[in-house]
């Protein structure tokens, strides 16, 4: 196997020989039996003092990567037990993560201590959607809760900003990206959503007939002029449709004689088991299934 040392590396060479023979070792480019360099052999290769190559030599020992055999050398030990191709995989994608992080500058100090905060820090456990509109944040809480397993809760960018969140997976329009991240704490990341496409909301929709009343029900205002906008493009008469803002008293009045009614995922809670009911969701769909993933496995990606 070759090896690579930089004398001129912020990472000691004892360092980068420890690295280099454990990824070899897992990684199956030094396989069991495999006899390694002497120490003086590499020591004079790359022009090192012995006892780096040495104290590099003892640590790969006390870990059981390595063996002695006296009067012959050192030599890459037989596992006790024969690790499963998931196990080599992780050991090689562990290796290969300390090697890049002390390629980029790194000390083994500020991994070991970023990596425990990760391990200590208990598992996320809801979703907090950050949107200073109300009633949009209604509807986006809604359509997470029903794909998630997650709690979902809500707040202002305003509040947000102002408090401190733990155990919380942080989510909001990929609009307020810019916003969001200028007050984002350093060692958080928010999850940001991707709205769902027209096409994608008029897909496998069957064209109303032209006298068919269609009523547009929302408390979200933009739901409501957005969803009016595309059914005109769609050559709906503006005279068939009706909008009905659920922040109104009375704004079920008239609805019966609607043929569909077109309602985001909270209003249609309103319509249990009314098939002329047809939900148009803000989220796409890419958006809500990494979600479901974030709260199944409980880990920010």
């Amino acid at each position: 196997m070759k090896i690579w040392l930089s004398k001129n590396s912020e990472i000691p060479v004892r360092e980068q020989l420890i690295t280099q023979i454990t990824l070899g070792i897992i990684s199956g480019d030094l396989p069991v039996g495999e006899k390694l360099s002497s120490t003086r052999e590499l020591a004079r290769r790359f022009k090192l003092h012995a006892n780096t190559v040495s104290s590099a030599y003892q640590k790969l020992t006390e870990q059981g990567l390595i063996r002695f055999k006296k009067g012959s050398g050192f030599y890459v030990c037989e596992t006790k037990q024969k690790k499963s191709d998931d196990e080599t995989e992780l050991d090689a994608l562990i290796a290969n993560f300390f090697q890049t992080a002390q390629s980029q500058g790194y000390s083994k100090n500020e991994i070991q201590n970023r990596l425990q905060k990760w391990f200590t820090d208990k598992p996320p456990e809801q979703f907090l959607v950050i949107e200073s509109d109300r009633n949009l944040r209604e509807i986006l809480i809604e359509e997470i809760s029903q794909t998630t397993n997650f709690r979902v809760v809500g707040t202002s960018f305003e509040n947000f900003a102002k408090k401190q969140h733990n155990n919380t997976v942080f989510t909001a329009m990929i609009n307020e990206k810019q916003e969001i991240e200028s007050v984002l704490p350093a060692d958080k990341i928010c999850f940001f959503i991707k709205p769902r496409s027209v096409s994608d909301s008029m897909t496998d929709e069957n064209r109303p007939e032209q006298n068919d009343l269609i009523a547009v029900v929302s408390g979200w205002e933009k739901f409501l002029s957005w969803s009016k906008t595309i059914l005109i493009a769609a050559n709906v008469e503006s005279d068939s449709i009706v909008l009905r803002s659920t922040a109104e008293k009375d704004w079920k009045k008239g609805l019966k004689n609607a043929s569909l009614i077109i309602c985001d995922a909270l209003a249609a809670k309103e319509f249990p088991n009314d098939k002329r009911i047809r939900v148009f969701r803000l989220i796409a769909d890419v958006s809500l299934s990494e979600l479901k993933n974030i709260s199944a496995n409980k880990t920010v990606p």
